[in-house]
């Protein structure tokens, strides 16, 4: 029974783990009717309506400010600066595909680097493949007590661990192209500005943790390749630790949201104990 779920595990985490590590921008696709193809309904429509609220309210501090002497933009560089938000929050859907695209194709140009230089499908399936052949778990050599079985079993628990983990990721990205227009339309007020910042840094972040985990990938073949002055079995598990810590590598260079998932054989049995082990 173990040995099927295994085996079931390696055959379908590989078909998709590529194409939710990899976004492209059909990602926004799914979520024009949402934020909306026009002005006239969706997150586009409420983002619209919210600049009269910008207006009333700068013109509120405005005045106050005459009271109060406190500083304040001048209307021509507010109004400059609202009307530029107005028209980006409206094309707010184009600059996300925008921005995946530029790394979509940054990522395909380190997977096509290997490709090209050592011949190497530098993908999740192709290194599932290189590291469990296929039908090792249903072969008569696999066993779970023996060193072998021990670590192919840590690595297909693994490749599923970061499945969900890139689950996540995938979800979140979603979360933030839809409040993009909300993002943008905070820039136009020095109060608020902080939150498209916070938006920016999270959405680049994700997207830069594909290219990372492409070179990832791409030394993960030529180690696998070329230095082998340690047990395989080692260098697979290294190459799994090292894109479990892929998320904390980036977040340590740009920050942005944790999507790390702790997956382990503790964490399976307290899901049939009924609880969350403490």
């Amino acid at each position: 029974m173990l040995s099927n779920l295994l085996s079931s595990i390696n055959d379908n985490v590989y078909e998709f783990l590529d194409k939710l590590v990899f976004i492209t921008p059909d990602i926004t696709k799914s979520l024009s009717p949402i934020i909306g193809t026009n002005n006239h309904f969706g997150i586009t429509l409420i983002c619209n309506s919210l600049v009269y609220g910008f207006l009333l309210y700068y013109g509120l501090s405005y005045l106050i400010s005459h009271l109060t002497f406190s500083q304040i933009e001048t209307p021509l560089q507010f109004i400059f600066k609202l009307l530029l938000c107005t028209l980006a929050l409206n094309a707010s859907e184009f600059i996300c595909s925008g921005l995946i695209s530029i790394f979509s194709h940054a990522s395909n140009i380190v997977c096509e680097l290997g490709n090209y230089m050592f011949g190497f499908d530098v993908s999740f399936s192709g290194l599932i493949q290189d590291i469990i052949p296929k039908d090792y778990f249903l072969s008569n050599s696999f066993s779970l007590f023996s060193f072998d079985g021990l670590v192919n079993t840590s690595i297909s628990f693994g490749f599923l661990s970061l499945s969900i983990s890139y689950v996540i990721r995938y979800i979140i990205l979603k979360v933030l192209i839809i409040i993009a227009p909300f993002a943008i339309l905070s820039l136009s007020s020095n109060k608020s500005s902080w939150f498209f910042k916070a938006w920016f840094k999270n959405f680049i972040a994700l997207l830069f943790l594909q290219v990372f985990i492409a070179i990832i990938l791409l030394v993960c073949f030529i180690i696998d390749d070329k230095d082998r002055f340690l047990p395989s079995q080692i260098m697979y598990i290294g190459m799994i630790y090292s894109l479990f810590k892929a998320n904390s590598f980036v977040r340590e260079f740009i920050g942005g949201f944790s999507t790390d998932t702790n997956f382990s054989f503790s964490n399976i049995s307290s899901i049939f104990k009924g609880g969350a082990s403490k």
